[in-house]
C-alpha cells in the first residue's frame, strides 16, 4: 500500500472514529502519529544527507586549497633562503669594501 493510500486511509478511520472501539481509536492515533514522526525523520535525514554531501565539497575544497598553500608556502621559503644568502654576500662585500677603504686613506 502506497504512503498516500495509507494517509488517507488513517485519514478516513480517524474521521469515523465514534463507531470503533477506544482501542482500536487509540492504535489508528498511534498510527497516525507514528506515520507523521517518520516523515518528520525522512526529511531530517536527506537534510543531513544533503548537508554531509555539501560539508563533504567544503571539505575537498578547503584540502585542495591547502595544498596549495603549502607549495606556495615551501616556493617562498626558498625564495627566502636565496635573499638570505644573496643578503649575507652583499653584506661580505660592503665589510670587504670598508676595510680597503680605510687601508687606501691609512
Amino acid at each position: 500500500m502506497s504512503q498516500y493510500n495509507l494517509k488517507n486511509e488513517v485519514d478516513l478511520n480517524n474521521q469515523n472514529l465514534d463507531g470503533i472501539s477506544p482501542r482500536l481509536a487509540s492504535a489508528l492515533e498511534k498510527l497516525h502519529t507514528a506515520i507523521d514522526e517518520l516523515k518528520k525523520n525522512r526529511d531530517l535525514s536527506w537534510s543531513q544527507a544533503n548537508d554531509t554531501t555539501d560539508m563533504s565539497d567544503e571539505i575537498k575544497k578547503l584540502n585542495d586549497e591547502n595544498i596549495g598553500l603549502l607549495h606556495k608556502l615551501e616556493e617562498l621559503k626558498q625564495k627566502n633562503n636565496k635573499l638570505k644568502g644573496a643578503n649575507q654576500e652583499v653584506e661580505t662585500r660592503i665589510s670587504e669594501m670598508i676595510k680597503m677603504y680605510r687601508n687606501f686613506l691609512k
